[in-house]
């Protein structure tokens, strides 16, 4: 079992050719979707009163399993965001955290022995909390974004250095380091605590940094793209979850594991919200990855 932590929300995605209205969304959704292809996931979370019953029975559907999910009283995490023509710059227009704002993770005992462990983007004094409700034998990885960079840097540091893993993009990168070069930035997060450090470059692929050494792998190539809301939390879905089928970090696995990764952030692209990948199955991933392999074959 994967279990799994982070937000579940509803979104409001607004791109210069069409808006979608609180949907089904939160780094928790994406995730636990697309990781549900390789294992069961087990989820850790919080939704108010206000959370529609039908994506409540859709995670169930999907084999999520919703145990660890409150249902406290108040409103669910509402995100509203804005993307640029070219859907690579996004605008946070309001950020409304409601019932995620006093979320205190409870994991339930069924999730206890999990193998594999994922703490999305949070508060990291909360992504400690819930790491540290699991045994040693645990591979863990954590998400994080530039707020909690710039206002919880300790208490981000901390969860690292217990971390196996790390998961962030360029941007954020580049900020917790302080350098605009992505290599010695890899290199850096990596001597903090974390076996494995993967940056995320959108469009442009991610980094994957392991034992002293890095590999480069290219975002799989689309031609079209709807809207890249939650595409880097289901490349982490693909990537954690390829990953909890070995058990184990090593750069065989790291390295299927970033090219899953890419091809499930690439089927999120391709509609809104979670559209598209309500419609994928194991035949489409096989078929994805396979092209990916010929792709970069030399």
């Amino acid at each position: 079992m994967i279990a799994a932590t982070g937000s579940i929300g509803l979104d409001t995605t607004r791109t210069p050719f069409k808006t979608v209205e609180r949907v089904l969304g939160g780094s928790a959704s994406y995730f636990s979707y697309c990781a549900s292809f390789f294992d069961k996931v087990g989820l850790v979370s919080v939704v108010g009163e206000d959370f529609p019953e039908k994506y409540w029975r859709e995670l169930e559907a999907k084999g999520v399993d919703l145990k660890g999910v409150q249902r406290n009283k108040g409103k669910t995490f509402h995100f509203d965001s804005s993307f640029s023509y070219d859907l690579y710059a996004r605008t946070a227009n309001a950020t409304e955290f409601g019932v995620l704002a006093s979320f205190e993770p409870r994991v339930p005992d069924e999730y206890k022995d999990a193998k594999t462990v994922y703490a999305g983007t949070n508060n990291p004094k909360i992504q400690l909390e819930f790491l540290r409700q699991f045994g040693k034998q645990k591979v863990s990885f954590i998400d994080t974004i530039e707020h909690f960079i710039a206002n919880d840097r300790a208490a981000l540091l901390r969860v690292l250095s217990e971390a196996d893993g790390f998961v962030l993009n360029d941007v954020e990168a580049r900020m917790l380091c302080g350098t605009p070069n992505l290599v010695k930035a890899g290199k850096k997060i990596h001597s903090l605590g974390p076996e494995a450090v993967v940056i995320k470059k959108g469009e442009h692929g991610c980094l994957v940094f392991h034992g002293g050494g890095v590999c480069a792998f290219p975002a799989f190539p689309l031609e079209e793209v709807l809207d890249p809301t939650g595409a880097g939390d289901s490349f982490a879905g693909g990537f954690v979850g390829s990953l909890a089928r070995d058990g184990k970090i090593s750069w065989a696995g790291l390295k299927r594991a970033a090219v899953l990764g890419s091809v499930m952030g690439s089927f999120a692209c391709e509609g809104y919200g979670l559209d598209r990948l309500r419609k994928l199955d194991e035949r489409q991933i096989d078929e994805r990855f396979e092209f990916y392999r010929e792709m970069t074959s030399l």
